[in-house]
């Protein structure tokens, strides 16, 4: 059954499409597209790929290792979806993040990144080099982006919960590469969400384009010269798409725009979205990008109460590779940036990826730490069956396999891991691997 369409949003498609108007209305009557994205910072193997093959339906024409399918598939009560090996994601919006073209080593902002499936298609982008920042300035929509962040063991990312004007102050010119996802009137989702359709009003494009305009003028602040912004929106209104681009580009003459895309559910794999690609001219570095940068901080011999002495002895315990950057303790929290940025006055989520906790001179892993570890990485680490995984996401503590060599007194941390993709940590104690997923973990 079709939904029931407003009839100011009817006229203005027949006055937009013309002859493809049936086309376009009839399209309404299909089922949405749904989609998958392989997360390529963790080695998907062929087991889970063969098995998710029974659900796609076809390649995702927009993006690279992502496809497309109609069917409803509860894909997200999958063990290979908790260990994070691909993101659900509607396949047209893929579209921006590929766009963005983002490369390893480059600083990226995500300014309105929640829930967080374009953030996390940058990361995979940058393969853990670099700098993403993703911003969502609603603390509760904050709370999904930093799930989806660690689930898909980002280490490069730091989360902030800003309005936009306050980044650009702080940043000015720092990015290689920004994406605007902006608040839209939603026009493109009537087919799969009925709550965008029910929110929707015939003035609801007028307003939305006075707060995109605003946001896309702060987000340019940050590009540095030569870089590249990225704005997009799921709604198929001139005023919102083409309209903003146009008035941003008569008063910002530095900008010139490389592309505008389009995406139709008559023509297109997918739902309604715009994306326009706008590149900053005045060639390769030549904007200012250190000011969110700190100096590094001096050497100072470590104590054993110190935050980075208690982390480097547990990395030395349960740890074959030591994890690299500029370490923050924000209270007991202990985070790891890919350098040092001031965040000072900001609204933040995360400082970067979360190792753990101090607590009572001791370190706590945090599950983030263990989703974005390989099972190599781990001295101790279990692989479970199937079964025993599932119980294990349930919160049950588990017997202890006698392949784990470790001696009991030490109650070493063990990494669980499911055809040895990481789900968490356990403790071993006294013959029993403790279970240690955080509540709320898995919804």
């Amino acid at each position: 059954m079709p939904p029931i369409l407003p009839k100011s949003f009817l006229t203005q498609m027949r006055a937009q499409l013309g002859d493809e108007n049936d086309l376009f209305l009839a399209s309404f009557s299909d089922p949405a597209w749904r989609g998958i994205r392989l997360n390529t910072i963790k080695n998907v193997d062929a087991n889970i790929f063969n098995r998710l093959q029974s659900v796609i339906s076809c390649p995702n024409p927009h993006c690279p290792n992502a496809f497309a399918f109609r069917a409803e598939h509860k894909l997200g009560q999958t063990l290979a979806y908790l260990a994070g090996l691909f993101y659900i994601q509607e396949p047209s919006a893929m579209v921006p993040a590929f766009l963005l073209g983002a490369l390893p080593g480059e600083r990226v902002l995500d300014l309105c990144a929640a829930p967080g499936g374009k953030s996390t298609q940058i990361a995979t982008s940058l393969q853990g080099r670099g700098l993403l920042i993703a911003n969502d300035a609603s603390p509760t929509r904050a709370q999904a982006l930093v799930r989806n962040i660690e689930r898909a063991g980002v280490r490069n990312a730091i989360i902030t919960m800003e309005q936009p004007h306050k980044l650009a102050a702080r940043f000015g010119e720092f990015f290689d590469r920004v994406l605007v996802d902006a608040p839209c009137s939603g026009e493109g989702m009537f087919r799969r969400d009925a709550e965008v359709l029910k929110a929707y009003t015939a003035n609801k494009p007028e307003v939305c384009a006075a707060i995109q305009s605003d946001i896309l003028r702060n987000a340019a602040l940050m590009v540095r010269r030569g870089g590249r912004l990225v704005y997009s929106t799921c709604t198929f209104n001139t005023v919102e798409n083409e309209g903003i681009v146009e008035a941003f580009i008569k008063k910002h003459h530095d900008f010139s725009v490389k592309e505008m895309k389009r995406i139709w559910p008559h023509r297109d794999i997918g739902e309604g979205h715009f994306v326009a690609v706008l590149e900053r001219g005045g060639g390769q570095g030549q904007g200012n990008n250190t000011v969110g940068v700190l100096p590094p901080p001096p050497r100072k011999p470590l104590k054993r109460l110190d935050p980075n002495f208690i982390f480097g002895e547990f990395c030395e315990k349960t740890l074959y590779n030591t994890t690299s950057g500029y370490q923050v303790l924000h209270k007991n929290n202990l985070y790891i940036q890919p350098e040092a940025i001031d965040l000072q006055g900001l609204r933040i989520a995360r400082s970067g990826w979360h190792v753990g906790e101090i607590s009572k001179e001791r370190f706590v892993p945090s599950q983030a730490l263990a989703m974005a570890l390989r099972k190599e990485d781990a001295r101790f680490a279990v692989d479970l069956p199937e079964a025993d995984a599932w119980r294990y996401i349930r919160g049950e503590s588990l017997d202890f396999p006698m392949h784990v060599t470790a001696p009991a007194t030490q109650k070493p941390w063990v990494l669980i891991t499911y055809e040895n993709h990481p789900l968490g940590w356990a403790r071993l104690v006294q013959g029993r691997l403790k279970n240690q997923l955080p509540v709320g973990w898995v919804r």
